[in-house]
């Protein structure tokens, strides 16, 4: 598991050059998010771990957009990107998104994007998605997730401690994930390149 200054050093590290690896990589994935949400004029989205902030041009200028994330250096070239595109409905805050700072039922919906499986605890980060959405609001989860395959399975094992160096793990269980949070899976997407990244679409039916 990461301690908490271990991802902020990671992110640091990663934010100028961030958008180089992962701009392709992950457009898919992006855009498949946007469609899930279905964002409405008017509505409050929340985007955890927003990282550079590749996504925000993708949606609505309608709607109000606060993007969070642990490391002021990818949000600094989010800053740069909500300049540029005069994204005036977009608010950034450096914040964990572990123990946020946001009153209950906040959001209208929440999106997290590659940012689960590398925070140190995602059941807390899982915990306070529902905490500040709203009953009924939707939950959209981009990530890798422990394949099903056990030969696959076993090799995200091996690999595990080598990918945590570039800030995730390879071996979060979806289902365990939601089934300690109280939550369901809606719609399933296969996403990005050889389909190894599932985009998970959410309600928030809090109990």
């Amino acid at each position: 598991m990461h301690s908490q200054d271990s991802v902020i050093k990671i992110y640091d590290r990663w934010g100028r050059i961030y958008d180089i690896f992962f701009k392709w990589i992950f457009s898919e994935g992006r855009d498949v998010a946007v469609d899930m949400l279905d964002l409405k004029p008017g509505e409050r989205l929340l985007e955890v771990g927003v990282g550079t902030g590749l996504s925000l041009p993708l949606y609505s200028r309608r709607a109000d957009i606060v993007g969070i994330d642990i490391s002021s250096k990818m949000l600094e070239q989010a800053a740069d990107k909500v300049a540029k595109n005069n994204l005036k409905n977009v608010e950034l805050q450096v914040m964990d998104a572990q123990a946020m700072d946001f009153p209950d039922n906040s959001f209208d919906c929440v999106t997290a994007c590659y940012v689960v499986s590398a925070a140190p605890d995602p059941h807390k980060v899982v915990s306070e998605i529902r905490r500040v959405c709203k009953p009924g609001g939707r939950i959209v989860f981009i990530n890798h997730f422990k394949s099903h395959n056990r030969v696959l399975a076993k090799f995200e094992e091996l690999i595990n401690g080598v990918c945590k160096h570039f800030g995730w793990e390879t071996t979060l269980d979806l289902d365990a994930l939601l089934r300690a949070n109280n939550l369901e899976s809606e719609m399933t997407e296969k996403v990005n390149i050889f389909d190894y990244w599932r985009a998970v679409l959410c309600f928030n039916t809090k109990k």
